[in-house]
């Protein structure tokens, strides 16, 4: 720009030197600035692709809206922080649309640039991607599935099984890859009260009734790979735990809570606002049982176990 206003007062000069009319000076002068005016304004409103295929991204940062290659020249009509805002190239049902690319991928559309060689491997440069911007979140889910008691002796010994079905539900809150969750289940079964001698059970016919309600606090990492998101976590929570009989004594009956911990992988298939995830649990509340009963026959302390179930979400 400096050069083109350095070249433009030496035509001046010569149109002096030439014996121009003052009036003809004074034109040639407001041509020239709006020359150099168009100049300017031409180069801050357009700039140019210096890595081939380069991202453009639709306004949720979550969507390409093209990938344009080096040496294409774009619009320029807004800026957000790392980012250009500019007008998406003619594609079908794209034309005159606007959005984001980074803006290390692109300078001044008046310096040069070198194009790659047509079939041959890209730039570390070309490979490299912006990092998305962090993006704050919200899901709510309800979830069911099967668990399987590590105490299984004991819950097979009352209910006939050493495992159930579970429901719950809760929320989660996603700060770019990181999340934090709670959620809530309920695990009920009716078997019978039961005696053991020697690891032998002898039913005794009178209905007991076992309910597990965990609340969970979980916190992780999800590894964004598009519509499948696999994701890592642990936690710490309460568990209410309730065995009642209505043909015994109120005394016979145990309510009680205890402390456990936790921890969580899965896989989340993302279609829009609404996900399914395949998720699989570990927990482990010990010394919560083994002092009398089924439990201290078979010595296990141990009130957790595995949970594999499917989560339905609603949020981003």
């Amino acid at each position: 720009m400096r050069l083109r206003i350095n070249a433009m007062h030496r035509a001046l000069i010569r149109l002096r030197a030439f014996g121009a009319s003052a009036r003809q000076v004074r034109l040639a002068a407001i041509a020239c600035v709006m020359v150099a005016h168009a100049s300017s304004a031409s180069a801050q409103t357009t700039v140019l692709v210096r890595v081939d295929q380069s991202t453009i991204w639709k306004h949720d940062f979550r969507t390409p809206a093209a990938v344009v290659r080096a040496g294409s020249i774009l619009t320029v009509v807004g800026q957000r922080k790392d980012w250009y805002e500019v007008v998406v190239p003619g594609f079908d049902g794209l034309k005159g649309e606007t959005g984001f690319i980074f803006k290390p991928f692109v300078s001044d559309a008046t310096e040069p640039v070198s194009l790659p060689a047509r079939g041959g491997p890209p730039s570390a440069v070309a490979r490299a991607r912006p990092a998305r911007p962090r993006q704050l979140g919200f899901a709510g889910f309800g979830q069911f599935g099967y668990t399987r008691f590590a105490a299984q002796n004991s819950f097979q010994a009352i209910t006939g099984t050493g495992g159930g079905a579970v429901v719950g539900g809760g929320a989660e809150v996603r700060i770019g890859s990181f999340f934090l969750g709670g959620s809530i289940d309920r695990y009920t079964q009716t078997g019978q009260r039961v005696l053991v001698i020697d690891r032998e059970v002898f039913g005794l016919g009178v209905p007991d009734t076992i309910s597990l309600v965990p609340i969970t606090a979980l916190a992780g990492w999800r590894f964004d790979h598009g519509n499948a998101t696999p994701y890592v976590g642990g936690g710490i929570g309460t568990v209410l735990f309730k065995e009642e009989s209505l043909a015994a004594d109120p005394g016979e009956n145990l309510q009680t809570r205890f402390t456990s911990y936790h921890a969580i992988a899965g896989v989340e298939f993302r279609n829009g606002w609404v996900a399914t995830a395949f998720e699989v649990e570990y927990s482990r509340i010990p010394d919560s049982i083994g002092v009398g009963g089924a439990s201290a026959a078979f010595q296990e302390s141990n009130l957790g176990g595995v949970v594999g179930r499917i989560k339905i979400l609603v949020g981003r």
